[in-house]
């Protein structure tokens, strides 16, 4: 599937700040079953941006905006193309349980709990209901858990943060995807099987997906003879072609799509809009990457102008 996905962040302040500092992850990894063939990012009030790898290989820009400001525009713009044929996951040769002592140092963060993924009495819980046995294909088992956490547990906004650990969706019984994401990677921790978080974006395929309309995050689980397969406990499916990553790590700490600090006493807001759009050919003249300097003034101007067309148009119907 080729892709091109634009990725709006608008953030405004209730008075004027002095300084802001940002970190992004916006860029879609390279990955064996998906290739980023150009990515460009825009911000504004025009900033120097610095890019750097992080521990597991996200693509991080950072950046400073020193002059008064009361807004930041980030537009960032990729074209992807995916290439993922898992087939049916039970049928792999994996089997359950796997040997941890023959990971090497850099699963040790993927077995283990940390942050919103805690153990608890209710966890243990519904890994018995999972009900693990030896010799049980791995596929069939992270099947279980995807179906499991979709049966049990509904999709609703408003009720978690970022921050809620999964001990909060099992008392409440409800989350967003990324609470279903740190609890599929509880379960499989709890069973020693590697699982990390990812984010990225999810281009609708049909009304039954939750998540499309902004950032998404699901879950990888490590099958050694296949790799990292992920499953998307939100929406009930394993990861395909129109699922974009951008970020993985230990749990949604690694790998906000933007963070950072200002100075100043004002309250900040933000709006995030996705569109993703699917191509049948790849555009010419792609850059590999770009990084420019948005004109915030210009832009806002004439979305102001579209916004008093449209109410103009609206009136005269």
């Amino acid at each position: 599937m080729l892709l091109k996905i634009t990725h709006t962040t608008s953030l405004e302040y209730s008075e004027p700040i002095s300084e802001s500092v940002m970190e992004l992850r916006m860029v879609p990894r390279q990955e064996r079953d998906q290739h980023r063939l150009s990515f460009s990012l825009g911000i504004g009030p025009p900033a120097n941006v610095q890019g750097y790898f992080d521990w597991v290989g996200n693509t991080v820009h950072t950046f400073s905006i020193r002059p008064v400001h009361d807004r930041i525009r980030i537009v960032a713009t990729s074209v992807v193309e995916t290439e993922r044929r898992h087939g049916e996951v039970e049928r792999f040769a994996d089997r359950w349980p796997l040997e941890p002592e023959r990971y090497d140092y850099t699963m040790y963060d993927y077995v283990h709990f940390g942050g919103p993924v805690v153990e608890s009495p209710e966890l243990s819980q519904l890994v018995e209901m999972v009900a693990p046995r030896p010799g049980v294909p791995l596929g069939e088992i992270a099947l279980r858990m995807l179906y499991l956490i979709d049966d049990k547990f509904k999709y609703k906004k408003g009720i978690t943060t970022s921050a809620s650990p999964i001990t909060e969706l099992l008392k409440n019984g409800a989350g967003v995807c990324q609470d279903f994401t740190h609890l599929m990677i509880g379960l499989a921790r709890a069973m020693k099987i590697p699982a990390r978080y990812v984010s990225g974006f999810l281009h609708p395929d049909s009304k039954r997906l939750r998540g499309h309309t902004q950032t998404h995050a699901w879950c990888e689980l490590l099958f050694p003879s296949q790799g990292w397969i992920g499953f998307d406990p939100a929406n009930r499916c394993v990861v395909g072609g129109n699922f974009v990553k951008v970020a993985v790590g230990r749990d949604f700490r690694d790998v906000p799509p933007n963070r950072g600090v200002f100075r100043g006493q004002a309250t900040e807001a933000s709006d995030v809009r996705v569109n993703s759009q699917e191509l049948t050919s790849i555009p010419s003249e792609l850059a590999a990457e770009r990084i420019e300097r948005l004109d915030l003034a210009a832009m806002l101007e004439e979305e102001a102008a579209e916004a008093a067309s449209q109410q103009a148009s609206q009136q005269q119907q």
